[in-house]
């Protein structure tokens, strides 16, 4: 009688198990349809990005001497390669080409975001309020 009870337990388990895998699998998929970024500078868009559409390596500066960033995009991803704030915490975060979270540099109100492509080619808002510029 125990035995049968512990083989219950253990199949039950493990198709526990099994269904906790395959709902991982799915979600992780569900994050790399996120192809779009959007970089916006002190509250504003200043480019949108297909990074499905990316063929060569690109970088480029924002913002003035002393509140600068340089940012790379590549087949790879997108990222913000160096800057001249003292925590480097943006250029740490490193290249990326989808995610829940923005790469961010705070002191120079800096993000670039993921977001979905909608069907006739606009960006989806999936965030309303940047929390980290406040726009």
């Amino acid at each position: 009688m125990k035995q049968k009870i512990w083989i219950r337990i253990c199949l039950i388990s493990a198709f526990i198990c099994i269904c906790c895998f395959f709902a991982w699998m799915f979600l992780r998929q569900k994050g790399t349809s996120q192809t779009t970024a959007q970089i916006i500078y002190q509250g504003d868009v200043i480019r949108t990005v297909d990074l499905s559409a990316v063929k060569k390596k690109e970088s480029f500066t924002v913002g003035e001497p002393g509140n600068q960033n340089t940012i790379q995009i590549s087949p790879d991803g997108i990222g913000i390669i160096s800057a001249d704030c003292r925590d480097q915490i943006c250029v740490r975060q490193g290249i990326r080409s989808h995610g829940p979270e923005p790469i961010v540099c705070l002191p120079h109100r800096l993000s670039i975001r993921f977001t979905d492509p909608t069907p006739d080619g606009s960006v989806s808002d999936a965030a309303a309020l940047d929390a980290v510029t406040g726009q």
